[in-house]
């Protein structure tokens, strides 16, 4: 003990509180409350929770400070009893790996209050949760667990009977059981007699017809309850566990058990403690620690020690039945169900016996009765609760208890009789939720053969009754949702449904050794009169085979006796086989516990384990006389007495408390008592905490709180005494500590008088005073000598201020204040009024140097009782007399070296300057003064370097030691091992701590626990120690970085490493930075500051440095009152402003260099009014003129009501919208402005009302919610409802719920919302809801959604239900959904369906019939998107003979009658023909679907159908499309070869259209299949073919046949000039855009809507997304693409006769965001960068590439795109990896492989955008300062510089190049620092440290220590960089195969010429040409652009430096 104090009287928190709300009264005795205190852990902080409980109330307060209050009195209940535990918090912090066991370190626990009432247990969360969980037993007591707590059954007082009988066992073979009853195994294993039930004797149960028969069985109103005495509640959601233990191996055997069955604990036993304690040397998956528990047994008087451990939480049923397979008996038919047949019926081992119960644990599911019961009481119960189901599950697993352990029946009479009574065991059961519960409590499973526990029928025959119930367990038993009384596993006896949770491994008993019966105590739980701690043995303290121990000690109060137990804890260092790898589990046999034997210690009135960063025991013991005294004690460590000090009478950390601490002489007597020792007041010590507080009770009842301090306050000082006790032996270490305790304790006793000066620093003092006597101690061999010293002669004290304060300011070795050392104050020091005057005879004598004084101390130490029983010859110190010389030797040996070691390891550290108290100055001194003692010449002369102590004055105070101390043949330099290793690859092997102790100690065992220990003194060279054996000689700059990771260095590490050591180290990361192996890991890249190459392609939150915004702050308001109250009505105006806001940037950039993305916006807007031109003629009057306006305005207005259809492709996916503001969908502005009038004329708005153009506001609609991006958050049932309209459903509406289910927005809206909008029926509603549910719900086959669906098919209707009435367009749209909710699952049913559909033929003629061309087509297209591409295996399909069918559909020749319906159906049936066959290859089908080989046969075709079937062939046969003219006209019948491209037709005739038909087709597949590719060539030659077909719709018309000719010839140029935009998608390409905006310009009557509509179409797919998207080529885009694109266009705004209109927008399914943009990771800004774009040889585009340029397509060099982002990728198919080329911008490039790593694809797809970090200014001398000069920093006009350029006036920064000035003034982390952010240490940084220490004040011997290790490295770094010419690809395969991470020796590549690092086998030679070969590789890398972190300009800067100071001194 150092000290102790006192902090006043402590009262419980909350008792003030209690008092003044009338919870308790005024003064209140002790018994009327209980004051409990625990301690919590959050991290490294320690809280201290204090509970109050009253009979009904509960009272907590943390840290000092009350908290809450819980009240009980509504309950009728008294509290049992209240504590704190820990408990799971949530289920997604859990583990999901199930094969771990269970362990309370693994999931993320939370404090909770736990209340435990007679029948029930309330828990509160401290988080703010609560729960009710009822007990089916009264509760006697409770103990927390690591996780959850222990709870202990009360046992019914008239259970125990006086006398335990052995009664005779019954036959194993008899008719009444095989297995021995509870009550009769318990009372065998009992004692024979007791005295427990003494005060109220038992009558025996004989009747007057009892007979020797029926006398045996214990009587059935006196059984015992079946519930184990222990259980545990581990969750409160969960089902209770049981507490297990394992078969006591050690004892025989009694009668027969199923050793499957679970094995409790003795009802006797009574839990005392838990506590989990660390041991040293544990793996991070035992960070828990172990877990001991202590019980009682008061009936044998036994005291147990257990080892406590979680099991697996697994499936008892599933995984039992697994294992083996259970078989029973027949039983015979007359007998009672569950019994044996009779006393000659064999028994099975197996056997399970029961009263005929069925054996649930058979069944392997639950019937659909009980499933669905289930789901209702489930759906009843969360709609009761709207917050249940938001919370997952906690455990997957489920528990199985009887329904009393949750129901509410604690007011029932009959609850304790019911509980404890059991009739039929073994049924499953399941309980209802606990009250407060957020989530269900619900059991799953079943009892059964899982435990294989056996059942005891030892019962009387005739009593088979059934256990009284009241009326609600009738009611439960009769029906309803459960499955009976029999059900509910009430009376289950072996708990076979709860789940083992604990297991208790017996560790050793022992005796209690009472001296008396206690009779009052009997009825109070144990744990109430005893005390348990276990305290931890410290690494340095072992037995004699090195194991660690666990002190366990129990107080007994009454019979006044400390019961000591040790455990020898031996941790095994085992190897992890591959098998326990893969699991992730470790086995608990790694620890092997062996228990000593127990001793007593009497006369102890009471203990308690202090702790303060070390362990010990506080002793309260009393002697014969009653004198009581305080010590504290431990098997490690020496006897300490205690000596309280005057103990404040005040509660000192209360808030009311006003005055002071101060103990004044007046006050004294009345705020403190003085205890004595001879006549003590105090009777308890407890509640100790970790901080050396604990309370000491006096014999008034009050509580004295005091601070034991055990460990010095400063971090310096531990760390001293900590590396001196690493290497002591076992015996020694811990006393050392000892040793400074009482020394602390002679300096504050006041017997060291005659001081000149007072101490100022007591604990330094202390630490000097030890190790001086230590050593000084080695030449004394006798205790007269030590005694020798005296008190010496009294000094008088400083009488001068002068030296007054020159004591207080500089308490430490040094000879001048360390504020004297800083330059800030120099000037002090160098002005001549501030020097000390000097020393004169009227003056007197200075007082005594540090080091003087200290000396003195030592000697009058070791003089003292105090040193002569620390050192004499029963001395506990190391270097004691009675040690003999060799030992004595060792360990001042062990103890210098290890000092010295340790300031080495400071030297490695620049966060321990010399310059500060206790630091490195004041070491050296003392271990100066020490090697000058022992005669260590070479350590006094390194010591001595730098110090400004004069060691001459005190060298004479004591002679030199004797020289059996030998001194290390070398001076270990940790600055001169690192300059070996790294500058000459040589060097000898550094000594460590654990060498050290080896060699000290003799002693290789007792080590092995205290290598945490020696890591945690000296991390930094075990590191480096480490970092070059794993280096060995390797020079591969990739292998150096993964030795420095895999040492455990970080970049924190580096940054604190001093400046010439960081500098070759951070030389190897910055020259590995530009090209770091992408298979290096997170941690890696971030070590080499290249986290970017991590997260490339993943969305992150950006890292933004203080101070890096790119825009000032601003506060001008962006609304303002008029727009935030006009916003909804002008809200359209600033609509097409706003659109893009979220993504503008990256759309700016796209099309930056002109305006074609403005002009597509103008083309696509529906609120502006549009300009037309409409010149008179002179004859027309103004009546004509004004009639031909409007006309014009309204052929205008069927255009613009076709706009919405491509407007939605033009803004898809850009907007993110306010969850606050309604989205605003805009109307149509059909007004029109005529040049050159500038007339504003309107369309009859008669003619254009919603009603009679819905479907143009549907599409309106669809493209605004198509503007959503699919990433946009918050998109639910709410906001969907909040933009409802208010009154009636409208179409705009219904079009913006199909798009939020194409952007898949419509999977998270709740359920009842489709029926809410489906209800009203109306159409265009339920057309575009049912199409998103089907979409957002894509291949999903759910049934809710089948159902919703199905109800709208007249086909899908059961038989003879009525049909609904529904239009034909709704039943159309349920069709295509049932496609696409069952896409690509070959599902028969819905296949059948669907071909009925298409091939149905109808009675008769129809007007309006159901099944149109447009039914079935939507039949055809959801057959094919049934069976997507799955042609070629149909599986359960074959026997459907689709294939024949669809093709007779779609080619045969077809009966004149039936011509109407085989039309409607031939279009679906090539359409399914396509999609099934898709790239399929198939040429047999692809022949059959072909156009007809004669031109005859077209007569009977219509052209519509000769263009779909030429669609069809070309899909299927994917592979061949070629984008050529030869391969268009070979596709083209022979007739129409000399006419493919379409120059020589210059009349319109009615005969082409075949030809048109077929040409449009083979452009139309051209199109689908290089979509989104931006091929050039096949867009110049749909250019092409969409010019020839612009020219012959222009050409004139002049009979009915021409007309006829040009219509089908505008469908035909609509598809071309699609297709040009499909393979163009997301371009803008001007080329096409001139077409498109051509199209977009007529104003002819002829054209029709749907012309419009094509050509609006094609104009957003050029712009797709404005830029961003683009389509794809995968089977579903092909398809989707292929439906939105269907040739045949409406012919008016309401035509949906062919095709319906809704399906226009299924272009969302095939968009692919392929832009690639490249953010600033700093800012998140987009940048502009130039990249590589790598294609595959030979793919498309890289043949289309190839051939604008005449190359060859497999050349790798050639097929090469240089593009600048952002940008759109071509097809990710044909890409091998992307690159940048930023290195001229000022950043590190990127590789992003997606041939090496396909997983980039799919991330791709994800996310877009590649975060590129800046790099320093560090590439080159003149591109370095060329960026500098030109960077865009903000130029004050009036200086002409810039803001922060006066910071490089100052004289430390004039010398700065520009490059250097860049990157001191980089606040975006550019990586020039060590690690990353813009507080990194920078080469700037490293070179101005370096520089100051030359200046001639700075000088330091290690400052130049580590100068010329840089030195040396510079001239040899070179070699690590290798051959850059030959390692460029040698370092490219190294990445790709994964071999960067090779250790040790690299072997050398064939061919190659390896170079070593050796220079100790070639002599002077060898290191010459090395040096020479590193040179010359330092030119090749500034050559190459490899620049070190550190210039060669620098360091030859430094040199010159160096040079100069050299010649100055």
């Amino acid at each position: 003990m150092a000290s102790i104090a006192s902090l006043g009287v402590h009262q419980p928190t909350g008792l003030r509180h209690a008092i003044e709300e009338g919870i308790l009264d005024a003064d209140p005795p002790p018994s009327a409350y209980t004051w409990d205190i625990s301690l919590s852990k959050d991290g490294d902080n320690e809280q201290e929770d204090e509970l109050l409980t009253t009979k009904d109330c509960v009272l907590w307060s943390r840290g000092g400070v009350f908290r809450k209050s819980f009240k009980f009195d509504l309950e009728n209940e008294p509290i049992a009893q209240a504590l704190l535990a820990n408990f799971p918090a949530s289920a997604e912090h859990q583990s999901s790996d199930k094969n771990k066991t269970k362990s309370p370190g693994k999931p993320t626990l939370s404090k909770a209050l736990v209340v435990f009432l007679k029948t029930q247990a309330h828990i509160y969360f401290l988080s703010g949760a609560s729960h009710v969980v009822h007990m089916p037993f009264e509760v006697e007591s409770a103990c927390p667990a690591p996780c959850g707590v222990i709870i202990q059954r009360k046992p019914r007082a008239n259970n125990t009977a006086p006398v335990s009988l052995r009664l005779p066992k019954v036959p194993p073979n008899s008719f009444v059981s095989s297995q021995p009853p509870p009550s009769s195994a318990h009372t065998q294993r009992g004692p024979e007699f007791s005295t427990e039930g003494l005060g109220n004797p038992k009558v025996l149960p004989l009747r007057l017809s009892s007979t020797l028969e029926n006398m045996w069985q214990p009587p059935m109103e006196t059984s015992e309850s079946h519930w184990p005495r222990l259980v545990c509640l581990t969750d409160p959601l969960l089902e209770i566990g049981l507490v297990v233990t394992q078969q006591d191996r050690t004892k025989p055997l009694r009668g027969r058990r199923n050793s499957t069955g679970p094995l409790f604990l003795n009802p006797a036993e009574e839990m005392l403690h838990i506590e989990s304690i660390k041991l040293p040397n544990l793996r991070p998956s035992e960070a828990g620690g172990l877990h001991i528990a202590v019980t009682v047994n008061r009936e044998a008087g036994m005291y147990t020690v257990w080892r406590l451990t979680y099991l697996e939480n697994e499936d008892p049923f599933l995984s039992k039945k697994k294992k083996r397979r259970t078989s029973s008996s027949r039983r015979r038919s007359s007998m009672a169900p569950g019994l044996p047949s009779g006393a000659a019926t064999p028994i099975h081992p197996s056997m399970r016996e029961s009263f005929g119960a069925p054996l649930p644990g058979k069944r392997t599911r639950k019937s659909v009765r009980i499933e669905e019961n289930e789901k209702a009481l489930d759906n009843a119960l969360n709609s009761l609760d709207p917050d249940k189901g938001n919370d997952a599950t906690r455990r997957q697993s489920r528990r199985v208890s009887s329904l009393l352990a949750r129901a509410d029946l604690s007011a029932s009479q009959d609850r304790a009789t019911f509980t404890e009574q059991s009739m039929y065991p073994n049924h499953a059961s399941r309980r209802l939720d606990s009250q407060g519960s957020q989530r269900a409590r619900m059991s799953s499973g079943y009892a059964g053969s899982g435990f294989g526990g056996s059942f005891s029928a030892n019962r009387d025959l005739n009593s088979l009754h059934e256990a009284p119930v009241d009326n609600l367990l009738e009611e439960l038993r009769a029906g309803g949702d459960f499955e009976g009384f029999h059900s509910m596993g009430l009376e289950d006896h072996d708990f076979d449904g709860l789940t083992r949770e604990i297991l208790l491994t017996k560790i050793h008993s022992f005796s209690m050794d009472n001296s008396n019966l206690r009779y009052s105590l009997s009825g109070k739980p144990a744990r109430t009169h005893s005390k348990v701690f276990i305290l931890a043995s410290p690494p340095t303290a072992t037995d004699e085979q090195g194991r660690a121990m666990l002190l366990i000690g129990i107080q007994d109060p009454v019979d006044r006796r400390l019961q000591l137990l040790t455990l020898h804890i031996d941790i095994r260092e085992e190897k992890t086989t591959t098998k326990s790898a893969m699991k992730g589990s470790l086995s608990s046999s790694r620890l092997s516990i062996v228990p000593g034997e127990p001793r007593r210690v009497q006369s102890v009135v009471d203990s308690c384990k202090l702790s303060d960063w070390h362990e010990t025991i506080m002793i309260l013991s009393e002697d014969t006389s009653g004198g009581r005294e305080l010590s504290l004690q431990s098997p490690w460590g020496k006897v300490t007495t205690v000596t309280l000090p005057l103990l404040f009478s005040d509660n000192l950390h209360s808030l009311n408390y006003a005055g002071s601490h101060k103990v004044n002489k007046e006050v004294r007597g009345r705020r403190s008592m003085g205890i004595g020792m001879t006549c003590t007041q105090i009777d308890l010590v407890c509640h100790s905490n970790s901080c050396g507080v604990v309370d000491l009770k006096d014999k008034d009842g009050r509580f004295h709180r005091v601070k034991v301090q055990l460990q010095p306050s400063s971090i310096h000082i531990r760390r001293i005494l900590d590396v001196c006790r690493s290497v002591l032996p076992t015996s020694y270490a811990d006393k050392l500590l000892a040793g400074w305790w009482h020394i602390m304790q002679w300096l504050q006793s006041g017997r060291v008088r005659g001081l000149s000066h007072p101490i100022v620093d007591k604990e330094w003092t202390a630490l000097v005073i030890l190790l001086f006597s230590s050593f000084l101690v080695l030449r004394h061999n006798s205790e007269a000598s030590l005694q020798g010293y005296g008190d010496g002669a009294a000094q008088p004290p400083c009488q001068k201020s002068w030296d007054t304060m020159r004591v207080y300011e500089n308490p430490s070795s040094s000879a001048c204040p360390p504020w004297s050392r800083n330059k800030g104050w120099q000037w002090l020091l160098d002005t001549p009024a501030f020097k000390a005057p000097p020393v004169t005879a009227e003056i007197g004598p200075r007082p005594p140097s540090f080091l003087a004084l200290h000396i003195e101390l030592a000697q009058r130490w070791m003089a003292s009782s105090g040193g002569v029983l620390a050192f004499g010859f029963d001395g506990y110190l190391p270097t004691a007399l009675g040690r003999g010389s060799p030992g004595r030797s060792n360990a001042a040996w062990s103890m210098m070296v290890a000092l010295h070691l340790l300031l080495e390891e400071q030297k490695l550290n620049i966060l321990t300057p010399e310059d500060t108290t206790h630091g490195q100055g004041d070491l050296r001194t003392v271990l100066c003064q020490i090697s000058r003692w022992l005669g260590w010449q070479k350590h006094e002369a390194i010591y001595a370097l730098g110090m400004d102590v004069d060691l001459e004055s005190v060298h004479d105070l004591v002679p030199s030691l004797a020289s059996e101390v030998a001194e290390p043949p070398a001076c270990f330099c940790v600055l001169t091992w690192l300059q070996d290793h790294l500058a000459y690859g040589k060097g000898s092997e550094y000594p460590t701590l654990a060498l050290v102790y080896s060699a000290g100690s003799q002693d290789a065992v007792s080590g092995k626990l205290r290598t945490q220990l020696w890591e945690s003194l000296t991390p930094r060279s075990l590191m480096f120690s480490k970092f070059f054996g794993l280096l060995g000689l390797t020079t591969n700059r990739y292998d150096m970085v993964v030795a420095m990771y895999e040492s455990g260095f970080t970049s924190q590490i580096l940054e604190t490493l001093p400046e010439a050591v960081l500098t070759p180290l951070q030389d190897i990361i910055f020259i590995c930075q530009p090209n770091p192996p992408p298979s290096w890991s997170k941690e890696l890249l971030s070590l080499v500051g290249r986290t970017d190459i991590s997260t490339v392609l993943r969305s992150a939150k950006t890292w933004r440095p203080l101070g890096a915004e790119i825009n000032a702050p601003s506060h001008a308001a962006k609304w303002d009152v008029r727009m935030l109250c006009q916003h909804l009505d002008d809200f359209h105006d600033r609509l097409e402003e706003t659109e893009a806001t979220e993504r503008q940037a990256v759309v700016r950039s796209l099309f930056r260099e002109d305006r074609r993305l403005n002009e597509a916006q103008n083309l696509l807007s529906t609120s502006k009014h549009r300009v037309i031109r409409l010149v008179p003629k002179p004859d027309t009057t103004e009546a004509e003129y004004l009639e031909q306006q409007k006309e014009l305005v309204a052929t205008v207005a069927i255009s613009t009501l076709a706009i919405p259809a491509g407007r939605g492709l033009l803004y898809f996916a850009l907007r993110f919208p306010l969850l606050t503001q309604k989205y605003q969908i805009n109307g149509f502005q059909l007004t029109c402005v005529v040049k050159p009038v500038n007339n504003s004329v309107g369309v009859d708005k008669t003619m254009f009302t919603e009603d009679k153009i819905n479907w143009a506001f549907f599409h309106q609609g669809v493209s605004g919610g198509l503007a959503i991006s699919p990433h946009a958050k918050g998109i639910d049932t709410s906001w969907i409802l909040y933009n409802k309209p208010g009154s009636d459903l409208n179409n705009r509406h219904a079009g913006f719920l199909l798009a939020l289910g194409l952007n898949g927005h419509l999977k998270s809206v709740a359920k009842w919302v489709a029926f809410k909008y489906l209800t009203p029926k109306h159409t265009m509603t339920s057309i575009g809801l049912l199409l998103g549910l089907a979409a957002s719900y894509l291949g999903t086959m759910d049934s809710l959604i089948t159902r919703l669906l199905s109800v709208h098919v007249t086909r899908m209707l059961p038989r003879g239900a009525a049909e609904l009435n529904l239009s034909q367009h709704t039943q159309t749209t349920g069709i295509m959904g049932i496609g696409l909710l069952y896409c690509n699952s070959q599902h028969r049913r819905m296949s059948e369906i669907m071909m009925s559909e298409i091939e149905y033929l109808e009675d008769g003629e129809e007007e309006n019939p159901l099944r149109d061309e447009g039914y079935r087509l939507a039949a055809g297209f959801a057959l094919g998107f049934i069976n997507l591409g799955k042609g070629g295996d149909l599986k359960g399909l074959r026997d459907m003979r689709l294939t024949e069918k669809l093709l007779t559909i779609a080619t045969s020749t077809k009966r004149v009658e039936l011509a109407h319906v085989l039309d409607r159906a031939a279009a679906g049936a090539v359409m399914a023909i396509a999609l099934i066959f898709m790239k399929s290859e198939d040429h047999i089908v692809a022949r059959k679907i072909d156009v007809p080989d004669t031109t005859i046969q077209f007569d009977y075709v219509r052209p519509d159908i000769l263009l779909l079937r030429t669609v069809a062939k070309n899909i299927i046969l994917w592979k061949e499309v070629t984008p050529t003219f030869d391969w268009i006209r070979n596709s083209l019948p022979s007739l129409y070869h000399s006419r493919a491209r379409l120059s020589g037709t210059q009349k319109l005739q009615s005969k082409d259209m075949p030809f048109f038909s077929i040409l449009a087709g083979i452009c139309f597949s051209l199109g689908l299949r290089f979509a989104g590719s931006a091929n050039i060539q096949v867009r110049d030659l749909l250019v092409h073919h969409l010019d020839e077909f612009i020219r012959i719709v222009r050409s004139p018309v002049t009979n009915f046949d021409a007309e006829l000719a040009r219509s089908n010839a505008r469908m035909c140029m609509g598809l071309v000039a699609l297709s040009c935009a499909i393979v163009m998608a997301g371009t803008g390409d001007i080329a096409v855009l001139r077409r498109l905006r051509s199209l977009h310009g007529r104003d002819d009557k002829s054209t029709t809507y749907g012309s419009h509509m094509a050509a609006h179409l094609a104009i957003g797919a050029l712009f797709l997304g404005c830029g961003t998207a683009t389509f794809g080529t995968s089977n579903l885009a092909t398809a989707a693409l292929l439906v939105a694109f269907y040739p045949l266009f409406p012919a008016n705004v309401q035509d949906n006769r062919s095709h319906l209109q809704a399906f226009r927008h299924f272009w969302v399914l095939a968009t692919e965001p392929r832009c690639l943009v490249t953010k600033d990771l700093a800012t998140g800004q987009p940048i502009n960068t130039p990249i590589n774009i790598h294609l595959k040889p030979g793919s498309a585009t890289a043949i289309a590439a190839a051939a604008q340029t005449g190359s060859n397509a497999s050349d790798p060099e050639v097929i090469t795109l240089r593009r600048q982002t952002p940008c759109l990728l071509p097809p990710l198919d044909d890409v091998l990896r992307v690159a940048t080329d930023a290195n001229g911008l000022g950043y590190w490039d990127l590789v992003i492989d997606l041939q090496n790593h396909p997983s980039l694809t799919e991330e791709f797809r994800k996310n877009q955008s590649v975060y590129l970090r800046r790099r320093p200014a560090h590439e080159g001398t003149f591109p370095a300062t060329l960026r500098a000069l030109g960077s865009g920093e903000i130029i004050d006009a009036a200086v002409g510089r810039g803001p922060m350029e006066w910071v490089f006036d100052l004289q430390a920064l004039q010398d700065l190049t520009h490059a250097e000035r860049a990157l001191v003034l980089d606040r975006l982390g550019s990586g020039g620092g060590v690690g990353e952010g813009e507080a990194a240490s920078t080469a700037v940084d490293a070179k101005l440290v370096l520089r100051s220490g030359l200046d001639t004040e700075g000088w330091s011997r290690d400052r130049l220590l580590g100068l010329r290790l840089l030195f040396e490295w510079a001239e040899r770094r070179g070699v690590f960089v290798g051959s850059i010419v030959d390692k460029n690809k040698e370092t490219q395969s190294q990445v790709e195969d994964g071999k960067g991470k090779k250790k040790g020796k690299t072997p050398a590549k064939k061919g190659k010429k390896k170079v070593s690092m050796s220079v100790g086998q070639q002599g002077q030679g060898g290191e010459r040409s090395e040096a020479m070969m590193g040179r010359e590789r330092e030119l090749d890398v500034a050559e190459r652009g490899y620049v070190w972190w550190m210039r060669e300009s620098a360091i030859k800067e430094l040199k010159g430096r160096a040079w100069l100071a050299g010649r100055e001194t």
